[in-house]
């Protein structure tokens, strides 16, 4: 069904077994520049923590949607859940196998595609919510769930729109039409949580990043080639200069600014009625 490449490059440069944001406990208190890879697979590790602490204690068995490659699996299948993964990327398929095999099954669709006569206590969307339309997602869940099973979505959500074309305005839903949807189609907020403050520290050392070695080294790369071909860099730039713009403007998702003018990233906890 295809490979999400973004998250693919996020996998192998990172190297870690999560996709998903760090959690910061005291993100006020970080030196963006001290920051190693290290510390941000830490953090990756104290997301799914703090995450898995809304896990109410009745739950035994768990429908990871969106489940990456494995690293929200892998910790709750450690602290005794019964757990099954889905998705519809090919890589991340592959990584699944390779890491579970037949320890924890794995379901090959979309989610508003998914079928099975089991029912679960829970459903985990950890940054997978924003893939899923938002009224097949809870009418889905509401035939996969248990009576007073429970949809546990940890993503981010545009509250702020305006005229601009910001990429934050896009991929992402609308909080008050995912909200409203949630209680047309049954389902009790019960707990909720804005983890935007400390997420955000993630975005601020990609940025630290991109502006520290990516863009010089880029800028190099340029002038090195317009000196030593000028012909054929000016031709260059002139048939790859609307995509150079556009991956520019990408970098946009990389300020934490921004990010919190149009969106939070919020924990939401359902309760199927």
């Amino acid at each position: 069904m295809g490979v999400d490449n973004i998250l693919k490059l996020y996998a192998e440069t990172i190297r870690s077994s999560y996709l998903h944001y760090g959690f910061w406990d005291d993100p006020g208190l970080i030196d963006i520049e001290a920051l190693t890879l290290e510390d941000i697979k830490k953090a990756q590790n104290r997301y799914i923590e703090n995450l898995s602490s809304y896990i109410p204690k009745a739950v035994k068995s768990i429908l990871d949607v969106g489940c990456g490659i494995g690293g929200n699996a892998a910790y709750l299948l450690d602290k005794g859940y019964d757990i099954e993964t889905l998705s519809p990327d090919d890589y991340q398929r592959k990584i699944i196998n390779q890491k579970f095999g037949d320890q924890i099954p794995f379901h090959h669709c979309k989610f508003e595609q998914f079928y099975s006569k089991k029912k679960f206590d829970l459903i985990l969307e950890s940054e997978s919510a924003c893939y899923i339309k938002i009224d097949e997602g809870f009418s889905k869940a509401r035939v996969v769930l248990r009576d007073g099973g429970y949809l546990l979505a940890s993503d981010y959500f545009v509250h702020f729109k305006d005229s601009s074309k910001s990429p934050h305005l896009k991929s992402s839903h609308d909080i008050n039409k995912y909200l409203e949807s949630s209680k047309s189609h049954g389902f009790n907020l019960i707990r909720e949580f804005d983890q935007t403050d400390n997420t955000m520290i993630t975005l601020d050392y990609g940025k630290y990043f991109m502006d520290r070695f990516i863009e010089p080294s880029i800028d190099y790369l340029k002038y090195s080639i317009k000196k030593n071909y000028p012909k054929t860099s000016s031709l260059f730039l002139k048939l790859f200069e609307s995509k150079i713009k556009s991956k520019k403007e990408q970098l946009d998702l990389l300020d934490s600014v921004l990010f919190r003018k149009y969106r939070k990233y919020m924990i939401f906890l359902f309760q199927k009625v």
